[in-house]
């Protein structure tokens, strides 16, 4: 629990307005366990995950930021379509059913372990799609983490998703 506490506090003092992080900041967030990444990710949202964001790019819909770390894959996001409307996203392509469904089960242990009973998780099945969503009576956050086949048309693909936001789409 100290560890997690330190955690979050070392990636306030992280959150500089630099995209680009020291040596020491890197050697730090490449220390953190999955499960200090995800407490911080919880721990960050309702401050919009400030202390996360590194490049900013903004469109006429959307400020998106690539976070500090990375939870699955090397694809992540930060997406702001308002100051009130944040979510940390990320998504993995794989080549077979196989692959996604072992990234989509370690995510689920992850988020199950790390953060404990009191969160309570829904599972949807829908089609060759599974969703598992996560919700915490004290936390505004919802943790979405979503296996499935991909609309690509000339090479049948899966995907892993894994969600931390308000932009869950239920």
């Amino acid at each position: 629990m100290i560890r997690i506490l330190s955690a979050a506090i070392c990636l306030i003092s992280i959150s500089g307005c630099g995209a680009t992080l020291t040596p020491e900041q890197s050697a730090y967030v490449d220390s953190l366990t999955p499960c200090e990444k995800i407490q911080g990710l919880v721990d960050s949202f309702d401050n919009g995950f400030a202390p996360l964001k590194a490049t900013r790019v903004q469109n006429n819909f959307s400020d998106i930021w690539t976070p500090k770390y990375h939870l699955l894959g090397n694809s992540c996001q930060i997406i702001g379509f308002n100051a009130n409307r944040m979510a940390y996203k990320c998504a993995e392509q794989y080549d077979d059913e196989t692959q996604s469904r072992e990234s989509f089960d370690w995510a689920v242990e992850k988020v199950t372990s790390c953060l404990g009973s009191q969160w309570q998780a829904s599972e949807t099945l829908q089609n060759d799609s599974k969703r598992i969503t996560f919700k915490h009576t004290n936390h505004t956050a919802q943790i979405s983490i979503q296996s499935g086949k991909t609309l690509a048309k000339y090479r049948k693909t899966w995907q892993t998703s894994f969600e931390v936001g308000d932009l869950i789409a239920q």
